[in-house]
């Protein structure tokens, strides 16, 4: 029970000699704190070199390549293309102009051929389904049917225009009947080099 005693009157005698003793404390504490700030210095001078350095890695000499597709010349002389604003923004007089209504189609693919016959109307894009399937996207480029389902064809095409939302509906019926040749019958040839 003594050493109980001896052990509460120090650690009493030590708290009341605490204010006494604080500059020893803080000290220690400042030397502590050294190393943290070194660190802390040292980690943001390697985070700005690594800044410095990556825009001279993306400097790249190797010459980019377009390819750009390359229409066909023709013998009339070109008309000017009207701009989006002195265009009408009108659909204008489209047709349907390959198959014809009614046609026996036998060519692989089957082509299907917009035409629009005045160039004073902005431009127009379309989408088609066949034989009331899926509506393909937008799009203004020629209709190519790879594999049409034989005997009667109905293609239903919406025309729109780029400028305005004005929407026509075109409908053409064909006969798909392939030849007794199609590609698909062909035997691929293969490589017999040795």
């Amino acid at each position: 029970m003594e050493e109980i005693r001896k052990f509460l009157r120090r650690t009493l005698r030590g708290i009341r000699q605490a204010p006494h003793k604080k500059h020893y404390i803080e000290f220690v504490t400042a030397l502590l704190s050294i190393p943290v700030l070194l660190t802390v210095i040292i980690l943001n001078l390697n985070t700005l070199k690594a800044k410095d350095e990556a825009p001279k890695q993306t400097n790249d000499t190797r010459p980019i390549i377009v390819t750009v597709p390359v229409e066909k010349e023709s013998t009339k002389e070109p008309t000017p293309l009207p701009t989006q604003g002195v265009c009408k923004k009108e659909i204008g007089p489209v047709s349907i102009s390959s198959p014809e209504e009614g046609e026996l189609v036998t060519d692989i693919p089957v082509t299907l051929s917009l035409s629009q016959d005045d160039d004073t109307y902005c431009s127009i894009v379309w989408s088609y389904r066949v034989n009331d399937g899926k509506w393909s996207d937008y799009d203004d480029k020629t209709v190519a049917l790879y594999n049409p389902p034989k005997g009667e064809v109905n293609i239903e095409v919406r025309v729109k225009s780029t400028v305005s939302k004005e929407e026509k509906r075109l409908t053409r019926t064909f006969t798909y009947q392939p030849d007794e040749a199609t590609p698909t019958d062909i035997p691929t040839p293969t490589n017999t080099l040795q």
